[in-house]
């Protein structure tokens, strides 16, 4: 079986909050009491995170021991429960919520397979003879981040700017209202909404910002009063949420997380700017053309299958393209290809890989993920299309786009050309599997 990714779990009761969670999620998890961490030789193991039980150490076993371990190893650490020590280690507080557990273990997770695919992308494009030295995976501080924090709360802003880096360029909009302008104004690395706010104003602001597809994959922190709010705000769309006062501390290494991933996109565009003149690149859409493709995507599936992990595959096909280039000419579909191009790679993660398969069909390949997530991936992506109406040079009327639709998941010992040929077999009529 294939799964997300591998987690250890370091916990002394048999009977935790933790493994149910993460195993209904897809996660493979593997357990080991606290005495057993330090017995056992990690370094033959591969995990992508391991997780710490603090709320269930009986041994007595200082945390701040593993927290020097997490030095040695690779591994990602993530601490559930009490961590009265400043680290680098990502920290969850006792009263978590699952959406909680769940959104910080997928940001973990997600970095390193950000990092696999960044490499692996760099790898393919060197092959068509590219000097690459510049693309580089991001750093893990701040620096000089530009971060809007939204709220009028004079301690709440406080405390914030109290464990912000001083290099940081903060922006303060105390009026939620204003926030959105604010954000087509400049370019934010993060944004920081402190409270829900006056009518939850700022669990509003949470809709509206995912509701715009140039802001989608921002991140957003939200920094709450009442622990009552933490479930609304993930159902609302924030990327993380903050405790006031007693997870203050937590703050740099929580935007930090976000912010990295958020910078891997940047490293991703960077990359394909790069290499945009070369056949790397698909003119029609903006996107990989589809020799890259087909050389790129082999190597994702071979990594997923060392690593045993899950990975789906999205096609996405314009049916009434021709149809557009008959009535309107190949000129006005041209320009239907680039707006849906970068309606999809807007909507997207930076690890997924998009390219133009052929004339009116794109590829979406998503690192890590499975079924029944590609599927949401998919549907969030067609509703946006099915309701675009797209703007045409010379043309009065606007046009729209018939989009078909279907994903796979890899199998065990799959290829690509397996993968397209299972992954084809869709009844035109409704662009679902057959």
């Amino acid at each position: 079986m294939r799964y997300a990714a591998k987690l250890l779990v370091v916990s002394d009761a048999r009977e935790n909050r933790i493994e149910p969670c993460l195993n209904a999620a897809g996660y493979y998890c593997t357990r080991l009491s606290f005495k057993e961490i330090f017995t056992q030789d990690l370094g033959d193991q591969t995990f992508d995170l391991v997780l710490i039980d603090g709320d269930n150490n009986t041994a007595d076993i200082e945390i701040k021991k593993i927290a020097l371990a997490a030095e040695v190893h690779t591994f990602s650490f993530l601490i559930i429960g009490p961590a009265d020590f400043q680290s680098r280690m990502q920290t969850i507080s006792s009263g978590y919520c699952s959406l909680e557990l769940l959104s910080r273990v997928s940001a973990l997770v997600r970095l390193e397979t950000m990092h696999q695919e960044l490499l692996r992308r760099i790898q393919t494009t060197e092959i068509y003879g590219l000097d690459l030295a510049e693309i580089t995976p991001p750093e893990p501080d701040i620096g000089t981040a530009n971060i809007l924090i939204v709220g009028s709360k004079t301690m709440v802003l406080g405390n914030i700017l109290l464990r912000l880096d001083t290099k940081t360029n903060i922006r303060i909009c105390k009026n939620p209202s204003n926030a959105l302008e604010d954000m087509r104004e400049t370019n934010f690395d993060a944004v920081i909404l402190s409270g829900v706010g006056q009518g939850d104003s700022n669990l509003r602001l949470c809709n509206d910002i995912r509701a715009d597809t140039r802001f989608y994959n921002l991140p957003l922190l939200m920094v709450l009063e009442n622990t009552e709010n933490r479930e609304a705000a993930y159902i609302h769309g924030a990327s993380d949420v903050i405790m006031h006062e007693h997870e203050m501390d937590a703050l740099t290494n929580r935007i930090g997380l976000q912010i990295r991933e958020y910078r891997y996109r940047f490293a991703m565009q960077k990359l394909f700017q790069a290499a945009r003149s070369h056949p790397v690149a698909d003119g029609a859409t903006d996107l990989y053309s589809a020799g890259f493709m087909r050389t790129h995507i082999p190597v994702m599936i071979e990594d997923h299958h060392k690593q045993q992990k899950v990975m789906s595959l999205v096609r996405l096909r314009v049916e009434n393209l021709d149809r557009i280039n008959e009535d309107h000419g190949y000129p006005s579909g041209d320009q239907i290809l680039r707006q849906i191009g970068t309606i999809i790679s807007n909507l997207v993660r930076s690890e997924d890989f998009c390219a133009h398969y052929k004339t009116g069909e794109f590829l979406v390949a998503l690192p890590g993920t499975g079924e029944k997530d590609a599927g949401i991936a998919l549907n969030r992506i067609v509703s946006v299309l099915k309701n675009t109406e797209f703007a045409i040079a010379d043309k009065t009327a606007s046009m729209r786009a018939e989009v078909i639709h279907s994903f796979v998941e890899l199998q065990r010992g799959a290829n690509f050309d397996e993968m397209i040929d299972r992954e084809f077999q869709i009844d035109i009529s409704d662009g679902k599997a057959a």
